[in-house]
Order: C-alpha cells, then structure tokens, then sequence
C-alpha cells in the first residue's frame, strides 16, 4: 500500500470517527421534553468533521485520479470503482433526504415552522447537527469524487489520444 493510500485510510478514520462524535453529540429531542438551553457542543464536532471532510475528499480526489491514469479507466478495477460510485451516489442521496425527512417529522418541522422544536433557533442546533454532518453525507461526497476522478481521467485520456491523432 503506498504512501497516499495510508494517508487516505488516516483520513477516512478520522472522519469516521467525527461522525460519530457529531452524532453522539447531537441532542435528540423527546416528546414531552423540554428544550436544552445547554448550547451546541456539537458544533465543535460538525466544524472539524467539515474540515476534516475536505482535507478527506481532496485527498481522495487526488490518489483516485492517480490511480485511474496509471491503470486506465477501462481497466477492470477501475471500472468496478466507477460502477460502485454510481450506484453508491444515488443511494446515499435518497438515504439522506430520508433522514432529512423523518428528522423534519420528529421535531415538528423545522426553523420556519412555528410549531417546531427549533423554530427560535437557526438552521445549525444542537438537535440538528448531524443533518449537516453522516455518514450518508460522507459516503456521498466519497462517491462523488470517485466519479469526477474518473470521469477528469477519460476526458483526459481522450484529450490526450486526440493530441496524438492530430500530430501523427
């Protein structure tokens, strides 16, 4: 395993782990209950799992283009990445929004609803955290950049096959 890989695998836990922090650190409400004036420590988690998340997807987007122009983009593995991506894009996005919506439903709404649990707060409380911050959201940014990596490699290696027609 090379040396961008290991870094790559570093980021991942890391992110891995900031999720769950933002998790465990993103109050659930409970019916009945009243609301915590306790501010957000959350935050603290989504901000670093926000940073963390670029550092994770440049770096990826990176070793990923690497790859996909050493090995070809037609090659088997290549090819299998892209295909993962594909189908792993999609889902993540109708997991999220799912998430997005039973959230809605538990808190009665959201920040423009008056009867919500967080109408009076903004759109980043501490019981909305993790809207901004999963691991649906991870692994979709993941298989986004998956996708722009092999896609930049084939344009690329068009670009790069019509050069040749052209001189030769």
């Amino acid at each position: 395993m090379g040396k961008g890989w290991r870094k790559l695998l570093i980021w991942l836990l890391i992110n891995i782990i900031l999720v769950v922090l933002t998790d465990g650190m993103t109050f659930t409400y409970k019916t009945g209950g009243t609301i915590s004036g306790n501010g957000n420590p959350g935050i603290i988690m989504l901000a670093a799992g926000w940073l963390f998340g670029i550092i994770l997807l440049c770096s990826a987007g990176m070793v990923l283009y690497r790859l996909f122009r050493m090995k070809s983009v037609f090659s088997i593995p290549s090819l299998l990445i892209a295909v993962s991506a594909l189908i792993v894009l999609p889902l993540a996005i109708w997991l999220e929004t799912g998430y997005v919506d039973a959230l809605r439903v538990h808190l009665r709404g959201f920040t423009r609803d008056e009867d919500s649990v967080v109408f009076r707060f903004g759109w980043i409380n501490q019981y909305t955290n993790n809207l901004f911050y999963n691991a649906y959201i991870l692994a979709g940014g993941i298989a986004l950049v998956i996708l722009v990596a092999w896609i930049t490699a084939l344009l690329r290696r068009k670009a790069g096959t019509q050069s040749r027609r052209n001189s030769g």
